[in-house]
């Protein structure tokens, strides 16, 4: 791949893109390490604030949508939460109506997704949250030629960062040696070096050997493995966009699966387990698999469906937040964000969104920061990062701890929590009120006092008191059958409150949408709906 001079940032020169404004910080070069999602959002934030960027990437990096040998996690069932696609939106404007001309399917979050969680489905109804459905290779590509077309970015692909460069003061980063195939150790001079290399991180090593501490770190070992493959769907469900969740319900059940509609008519099918219940890798064991999950419906979608690839498999065995706020000093120039920061269940698919949030941050301290030197910035920017993690770190980690297998800090509100969020999420199958500010929460558009409001403790007790007093034979059978039907005027009634609850921060309604009864959950057979 042709790659353009490596220049130091004495010589830095070029525009910056300033789409979105001006002011704040203005450095000469800054490098990011690692073009995954957090990599590349981030170097779109650094375009705006620094003269020339460095992405820097020990893959070689595709020019078309194609699985990359250093994102095993790529094969698999990805989703942006609303927050995630919001910033998206923001740093590449028209990107998401570019994908979906490029055959993403751009729908709604709530009204359009079939989910059975903790025993029941989800109502449906139109919240206005945009769930954005293809692939993650799809999606990585649109952003990727979005960065490289930035006039002051530049990304070296087959390059490996081999350490970080210090000044004699071992109080600032100074750029980070590199190494390339078929030639000798090099560097980057830089202001500013943002890793966002993902899971396998060497930053806490960097800082040891810089004679600083390593960050403190927090996990929850789970032990999941992901196989994931894609299908061509059976004639009768092409042209008919499906997306399926199955949770797991903990402590019992640990297998669960997705099926997700994606560019080009297929089927993305991943399948999960966790404490060893890992989905086999042949092709009768995948679909056996399928069949002992909560529910039967995935099992008969792709039963009858034809495969387009082998059985995929990822490996996750801890949920890792490394504590970089609580770091007694701070290395001057480092910046740690994405995976590399906190690497969270993907069951809930909130790393992306989060590492997009990442980079949000990361340009609001820039813009706050004062003077031409980026000194305090890296403590500022971790305290910001570790604040805007605590939600999704507690989602994750409290719904992964209700398993007795998993091993990790469990706080003294722990077991109430999880009897909260049990009870919440029992609701969400026919009191779309309480959903609907549940989804804010998820989709890490609100904090979690949203679910804490006044309506919301009365409803989830006054369904406490109800299923106590109905017989556990009727209300297993309420949990399994999903209701089929409900009535158009409340649910129009219901969407308009939560538009209003969500504050206008959704970005993509047009206002609620009046439609007729909807089914929750796909039919096996016939025409299905998601």
């Amino acid at each position: 791949m042709e790659r353009k001079p490596v220049m130091s940032s004495s010589s830095s020169g070029g525009s910056r893109p300033d789409a979105r404004g001006t002011g704040g910080f203005r450095g000469g070069h800054a490098v990011v390490i690692g073009a995954s999602m957090a990599g590349l959002v981030s170097a779109r934030v650094l375009a705006e604030h620094f003269a020339r960027v460095t992405v820097v990437d020990r893959d070689r990096l595709p020019s078309s949508p194609d699985v990359r040998r250093c994102v095993p996690q790529g094969r698999h069932v990805h989703v942006l939460l609303g927050a995630g696609l919001s910033v998206l939106s923001d740093l590449f404007p028209g990107i998401v109506e570019e994908m979906a001309s490029g055959g993403a399917l751009l729908r709604d979050f709530s009204e359009q997704i079939a989910w059975y969680h903790c025993g029941v489905w989800k109502a449906q109804f139109a919240s206005g949250i945009r769930l954005l459905q293809c692939s993650r290779v799809f999606l990585e590509h649109h952003v990727r030629q979005r960065v490289r077309s930035l006039p002051n970015v530049e990304i070296l692909d087959e390059t490996t960062v081999s350490g970080l460069r210090v000044s004699a003061d071992r109080a600032w980063v100074t750029g980070v040696y590199i190494e390339r195939p078929g030639s000798g150790p090099d560097e980057l001079t830089a202001e500013l070096v943002a890793d966002a290399s993902g899971r396998g991180s060497q930053a806490p090593q960097w800082l040891e050997a810089a004679g600083y501490a390593r960050p403190p770190e927090s996990k929850v070992q789970i032990d999941i493995a992901y196989v994931s493959r894609i299908y061509r769907p059976p004639e009768r469900y092409r042209h008919s966009p499906l997306f399926l969740v199955i949770y797991p319900r903990p402590p019992g059940q640990k297998r669960g699966g997705f099926l997700f509609s994606v560019e080009g008519d297929r089927w993305y099918v991943s399948l999960s387990g966790y404490f060893g219940e890992h989905p086999p890798l042949d092709d009768a064991g995948f679909v056996e698999f399928s069949r002992t999950i909560a529910r039967p419906e995935l099992h008969e979608l792709i039963k009858d469906a034809e495969p387009l690839t082998a059985p995929a498999v990822y490996r996750f065995p801890a949920d890792r937040r490394r504590h970089f706020e609580r770091m007694p000093r701070h290395l001057e120039g480092l910046a740690v964000l994405g995976d590399a920061a906190c690497a969270f269940d993907p069951i809930f698919g909130q790393g992306m969104s989060v590492a997009c949030l990442g980079a949000s941050a990361l340009d609001r301290c820039l813009r706050e920061q004062a003077g031409r030197d980026v000194r305090g910035l890296a403590e500022r920017f971790q305290r910001e990062l570790a604040s805007l993690t605590d939600l999704p770190w507690r989602l994750a980690t409290t719904e992964d701890l209700s398993f007795p297998e998993a091993t990790g800090e469990r706080p003294f509100w722990f077991g109430a929590m999880r009897w909260y969020n049990r009870k919440l999420a029992e609701l969400s199958a026919y009191d779309t009120a309480v959903y609907g500010r549940w989804l804010l929460v998820l989709h890490l558009i609100r904090g979690l006092a949203t679910c804490f409001a006044p309506s919301v403790v009365l409803a989830v007790l006054g369904h406490a008191v109800r299923s106590a007093l109905v017989a556990p034979e009727a209300r297993a059978r309420g949990m399994v059958e999903p209701l089929r039907k409900s009535d158009p005027q409340t649910r129009a009634l219901v969407t308009s409150s939560f538009t209003r609850v969500a504050g206008g921060q959704l970005g993509a309604t047009s206002g609620p949408r009046r439609r007729g009864p909807r089914r929750r959950g796909p039919r096996p057979r016939g025409h299905a709906h998601a």
